[in-house]
């Protein structure tokens, strides 16, 4: 248990401190509670109002490009004549130069006629590709002619249309294998999902719609308007939210199907490769690379890692291989996405492709890609399939048999699969994504794919319940794992340059690219949303206006998730991802804040807290101060403290009246405690009517020595005097108690004033057997009267004699019994002599005893028997029950005895002093023994401790021969030796003792003055005894008046003449 203890006034500075900083916590509490809220709420403000606008911005774009092109569209229809370019320019500059957002317009032919004009304000990137000027307003490009003829004249003009500058190229565009084109309808407008346009080679999405073309030989005519991504990625930029750059707030505009349109995120960095070897072209060969115009090669949409787009964007582990090979040689690649990879594969049996990638090399495909060169493998992959999660593992084809399987439409194995397995129904999708969708829904059973693709897929296409299988062993050993890049025939002399750059692949760069796009989990933001619960929540239609807080990734964070009002072409949605440390930032700054304010300012009050404290603290000490005089017992002494405070007073006046009461009853406890002790004096005393005084008169007479003592002049007690009257009560109480022992001795042994007396004075029955032996004599003489022995004379004579030994015998047994005279060894001589006497008893002295006796009592003898005169036998020995034991602390120093009684009669009768035994002796010393335990086992206060010392010590020596103890003079107290002489004076003037008779006052001088000078008592008290003439004022008070004698004072010392 912590017994530490704090003062009053840190106690109140301590409530005041705490008492401050509950209230600061409750207000900070609040604080930040409401300002998270108005944080969240703020927050939510700011979204919504992003969102509203990002809504408008949209919605302006689909209305103004929907607008526009419809309105264009009745114009062209309207007009009959031919418009020159300048007209058709002019049209189509006001249509978009009020809209930043708008990066260009375009009329695309049937006969792959290409007019359009870009607007350089709809984005700083767009100047930058087009390598405009500061001064350019507008690009216009047109693209006309066919194969080898088709060009692209490319003009620069200021915003009022003045030429600045033209470029003229050879060109394989061609608008009718372009998206925006083949998507248009004559009936409605058409919006492409994100791709990359061909000029610009930047992502963006077309707005299309086709119309009847007022020219001759031309049918049909497509008016299209684009708008890059990056113009709507800074619609919900960290700015545009009202955010810090560096934040970490992330916003996605996506697809039902969880693909990014655009995002505030910067793609990820194109990971930095080992550098290739360089590359030995010979000039035929660099001359056919610049003669060659930049080769349209496929980009699929969703055949991640190895082949896909991110809102329109090339990636994926071809691309970068085919990156390395346009770094090594020089050779230009224009990506063409926005199509199916079966819509890819017609392109270039149409020859509206230049080139495929990741094609497989498989005999009886129902594409003819004879028509193209197959390069080197740029990479293999394995065969695996997806199926559901509680399917058993695939891993050989053949498994399948009689299952319908999923597969992406268009790929070059699929003849060869349905000739060798003709039992597996193969089902052909656009997209992975469906495909994974009919097994999820029950119409397939498992989707085919290379398996890095397929995990891939999984990964980023949010698809929990179904899993990637092991590799396919059979298809793995039947059908060739490459896959290859495949060049039109028109292309055929950059096929050996492919080769040499596949070559000059270095295992380091293969090893890069594997660990870009196997080994890591890869970047999920850059072509879906990186989080399952975006795309859940907008498959489940769980839409709020409010900010949810959730766990994404392990991070807590705050999601804003609304739907973008779009019209009737598609689903799009808005989302924010907000980290919850970007919200109460501020929030928290302003508690740590509120927080060090309230540490300064409680600081600063903290020292009139401490001045506060005085009212309280001051009585408070007072009050102490009187709670002390009553420890002290000083009861009159307390007073009440004056002080405002209500309850100090109360408890001021309490503590005074408490201190009365406690007065009045520590009063009647002493009484109570004074009546006790005497009562146990006096039933001491009761128990004997030979000593009924003495427990009375020793504290009267040890009293007058402590009064003498106090006064006295001797120099031994100079310095003595009891400090206070507890200490002289502690001195009369011990005085009282000191024989309270006793009250343990047996009333026998008290009493004890004859040798043989037991119970009983046993000489009765010794004067008995005598009486015995004084009829056996004379039964003796009678006899010898009859027989005639001797003659009449010489038989009472003998007879005489034989009663006068008789009556000296038994006197001298008497006198010894009474214990008056020393017993010499002559004396002890005669007793044994006189206990050979011999009588018969004829009564078995084993009949009509008490159980105990009969335990004590050896086999009874034959009778008649012989008995000694006087005997010590065996029933004499009393032995202890239990060996007795002293407790260290009490420091008890006496021999006992080896049995508690011996009643043997000339045991007895040979004490040479006195008439107690050893054992005797012993029982009668125990009482000190009982004093001792009684009274250590009392809990007196502190003011009456040495009263179990003071009342044991009675019967110590000077020279250390006394007893419980064997103390020594010099370790006995002036109290301690005041008692031993009370005691002594009292016993030997008392007239009550049955074993002596009282002495005059002068004899028991004189003795004790013998003693003094024994060193038995301390002889300067016992001066004191007689300089203070106490001895004559207890004897006058309490002894007869013949004990009452003259004493010679200076008999015994001279200087109290």
């Amino acid at each position: 248990m912590n017994n530490t203890k704090v003062s009053f006034r840190v106690t109140v500075v301590g409530m005041f401190v705490v008492a401050t900083i509950l209230t600061a916590i409750v207000a900070v509490s609040l604080q930040y509670y409401f300002s998270k809220k108005m944080a969240t709420e703020q927050t939510l403000s700011s979204l919504t109002m992003v969102s509203q606008q990002l809504n408008e911005v949209i919605g302006k774009v689909d209305a103004d490009a929907t607008n526009t092109i419809q309105l264009l569209s009745k114009i062209s229809r309207s007009i009959s004549h031919h418009l020159s370019e300048q007209e058709v320019r002019a049209i189509l500059s006001e249509a978009v130069k009020d809209n930043d957002l708008f990066y260009s317009i375009y009329v695309g032919s049937e006969n792959e006629d290409f007019y359009q004009i870009i607007n350089l304000e709809s984005s700083p990137d767009v100047r930058k590709r087009l390598g405009a000027k500061a001064s350019d307003r507008w690009v216009v490009i047109t693209v006309r002619g066919i194969d080898s003829k088709r060009t692209r004249k490319t003009a620069y003009f200021d915003d009022a249309f003045n030429l600045r500058a033209e470029t003229l190229v050879s060109s394989n565009y061609y608008p009718t294998t372009r998206p925006w084109y083949i998507k248009a309808k004559y009936d409605s407008v058409s919006k492409t999902d994100p791709y990359l346009f061909h000029h610009l080679q930047v992502t963006g999405q077309t707005y299309s719609l086709a119309f009847h073309s007022q020219k001759e030989n031309i049918s049909q005519q497509v008016i299209g308007i684009d708008i890059i991504l990056s113009s709507l990625a800074e619609q919900i930029s960290a700015t545009s939210l009202g955010l810090k750059e560096d934040s970490e707030v992330e916003a996605f505009v996506y697809s039902k199907s969880g693909n990014i349109i655009a995002s505030n995120k910067q793609p990820s960095e194109q990971d930095s490769f080992p550098e290739s070897p360089t590359l030995n072209l010979t000039e035929r060969q660099k001359a056919i690379i610049a003669s060659t115009n930049p080769v349209l090669i496929s980009n699929q949409n969703d055949w991640g890692p190895m082949d896909y787009s991110v809102a329109g964007k090339p990636n994926g582990y071809a691309i970068d291989i085919i990156t390395l090979i346009s770094q090594s040689t020089g050779i230009e690649f224009d990506f063409v996405n926005g199509f199916s990879w079966e819509e890819l594969t017609q392109k270039f049996v149409q020859g509206d492709l230049d080139a495929l990638q990741s094609v497989q090399k498989q005999q009886g495909s129902v594409v003819d890609y004879a028509k193209g060169i197959y390069t080197q493998p740029i990479y293999e992959l394995p065969f695996s399939v997806v199926t559901k999660m509680d399917t058993d593992i695939i891993s050989n084809y053949a498994q399948l048999e009689g299952k319908k399987v999923a597969i992406i439409a268009g790929w070059s194995i699929i003849p060869t699969l349905r000739k060798d397995f003709p039992g597996v129904e193969l089902v052909e999708f656009e997209t992975l994504n469906a495909a994974f969708d009919s097994v999820e829904t029950g119409a397939c059973f498992a989707v085919l794919d290379s398996k890095s693709v397929l995990s891939f897929g999984l990964d980023r296409l949010f698809y929990s319940d179904l899993k990637v299988n092991s590799n396919l062993i059979d298809l793995g050993e039947m059908y060739s794992m490459d896959f290859h890049i495949v060049l039109s025939r028109e292309l055929a002399d950059l096929v050996p340059i492919v080769n040499l750059a596949i070559n000059n692949i270095t295992p380091a760069q293969r090893s890069a690219l594997a660990g870009k796009w196997f080994h890591s989990q890869g970047d999920k933001s850059d072509n879906t949303v990186p989080y399952t619960e975006l795309y859940d929540m907008v498959q489940s239609a769980t839409l709020s206006d409010d900010i949810i807080a959730m766990t994404l990734n392990g991070e807590e964070k705050h999601v804003y998730l609304k739907e973008i009002e779009t019209g009737k072409h598609y689903s799009e949605y808005f989302a924010v991802v907000i980290p919850e440390r970007e919200i109460f930032e501020t929030v928290r700054s302003r508690v740590i804040t509120s927080i060090f304010i309230t540490l300064l300012l409680m600081c600063l009050t903290l020292p009139l807290a401490w001045v506060f404290g005085a009212p309280i603290v001051r009585p408070i000490k007072q009050l102490i101060v009187e709670a002390e005089k009553i420890q002290d017992r000083r009861y009159e002494e307390v007073a009440v403290v004056r002080t405002p405070i209500k309850e100090v007073w109360d408890l001021s006046v309490a503590i005074k009246e408490m201190a009365k009461e406690l007065k009045q009853h520590e009063k009647t406890q002493e009484e109570f405690v004074e009546s006790f002790i005497k009562l146990i004096a006096q039933a001491i005393d009761d128990k004997s009517p030979y000593t009924g005084g003495h427990c009375h008169r020793v504290p009267e007479l040890g009293m007058m020595l402590a009064d003498a003592a106090e006064k006295s002049q001797l120099e031994q007690f100079a310095q003595f005097s009891f400090n206070n009257d507890d200490e002289k009560r502690e001195f009369r109480i011990a005085a009282w108690l000191h024989d309270c022992g006793k009250i343990t001795t047996p009333e026998h042994i008290v009493d004890k004033g004859s040798k043989l007396e037991a119970n009983y004075n046993r000489i009765h029955e010794i004067r008995t057997r005598f009486e015995v032996l004084w009829r056996d004599a004379e039964i003796a003489s009678l006899q010898q009267r009859l027989n005639g022995e001797h003659s009449t004379k010489q038989i009472e004579s003998e007879l005489y004699q034989a009663h006068e030994k008789l009556k000296q015998d038994f006197e001298f047994v008497a006198n010894a019994n009474v214990g008056g005279e020393f017993m010499s060894e002559e004396k002890v001589a005669r007793i044994k002599d006189i206990a050979s006497a011999v009588w018969v008893r004829h009564f078995d002295d084993t009949m009509g005893l008490s159980p105990a006796e009969a335990s004590n009592r050896g086999e009874s003898t034959s009778l008649p028997f012989e008995e000694r005169l006087l005997s010590d036998k065996p029933e004499h020995i009393i032995k202890r029950e239990q060996p007795i034991s002293f407790d260290p602390k009490h420091q008890i120093d006496m021999t006992v005895p080896e049995h508690l009684y011996n009643l043997g009669e000339v045991y007895n009768l040979t004490i040479t002093r006195g008439t107690l035994t050893a054992e005797d002796r012993f029982k009668i010393n125990e009482h000190m023994i009982g004093t001792i335990k009684i009274l250590e086992s009392i809990p007196f206060p502190q003011e009456l401790s040495r009263v179990p010392r003071y009342a044991s010590t009675h019967h110590e020596t000077m020279k250390g021969t006394g007893y419980p103890r064997k103390l020594k003079g010099e370790e006995l107290s002036i109290p301690e030796r005041i008692l031993v002489v009370s005691d002594i004076f009292e016993a030997l003037t008392a007239s009550d003792r049955p074993y002596k008779t009282a002495k005059p006052i002068s004899v028991a001088i004189d003795i004790m003055y013998k003693m003094a000078l024994d060193e038995h008592i301390d002889i300067e008290t016992f001066k004191l005894l007689l300089s203070s003439n106490a001895y004559l004022v207890y004897a006058q008070k309490y002894l007869k008046p013949e004990q009452i004698d003259v004493v010679d004072v200076a008999k015994y010392f001279p200087d109290l003449k």
